[in-house]
């Protein structure tokens, strides 16, 4: 399991953190292809804000695209933070805005549907029509999320899947690391 939150020297070590993480992806690629070709692989990314989850969810990323290995997304949870609005709407709006980035102030429930359905729908080929999942994105000058602004599509063979809370012990959000292949 790759904790963020003890990563101190992030940039030091972004590109040996990358390098391990791709040939982690590259041997659960191999299994998938030999075993369920049809089976999407994710992998999950957790730790305290500014561990580094993002920049080496889209290191990984880049690392992944220059050695060949196309079809892959990022589900980043920032997306899932409930909107001012809704938690203006709280029983306690004003601990609600305090605590904000809490477990409780983000939709854990459409995130895990989200994993949920990346898990079931089936990875399409290039000669099939692809389908897509669309996930929202959180927009930090607004600070607010939004709405189906990352599209998933059924053609990513493997979705790293990175946030705060992507494995915490505690309900929902314990269902995501019985979804995931890594983390």
């Amino acid at each position: 399991m790759l904790d963020l939150s003890k990563n101190k020297n992030l940039g030091d070590n972004l590109a040996k953190t990358t390098a391990q993480l791709r040939l982690r992806a590259e041997h659960l690629l191999a299994e998938q292809s030999r075993n369920d070709p049809r089976q999407r692989v994710l992998i999950a990314l957790a730790g305290v804000p500014g561990s580094g989850k993002s920049t080496v969810a889209t290191a990984l990323l880049e690392d992944l695209n220059r050695h060949g290995i196309r079809h892959v997304a990022v589900l980043p949870m920032d997306g899932f933070h409930y909107s001012r609005h809704v938690l203006s709407s709280f029983n306690d709006p004003a601990l609600a805005f305090r605590r904000r980035g809490a477990p409780f102030t983000f939709d854990a429930t459409g995130f895990l549907e989200i994993v949920k359905k990346l898990k079931q729908m089936p990875v399409t080929g290039c000669d099939e029509h692809a389908m897509i999942i669309r996930a929202p994105s959180f927009d930090h000058a607004e600070m607010d999320p939004v709405p189906n602004s990352i599209p998933l599509s059924s053609e990513a063979r493997l979705v790293i899947i990175e946030g705060n809370y992507t494995l915490l012990n505690e309900a929902p959000w314990d269902q995501i690391a019985d979804l995931v292949d890594d983390k």
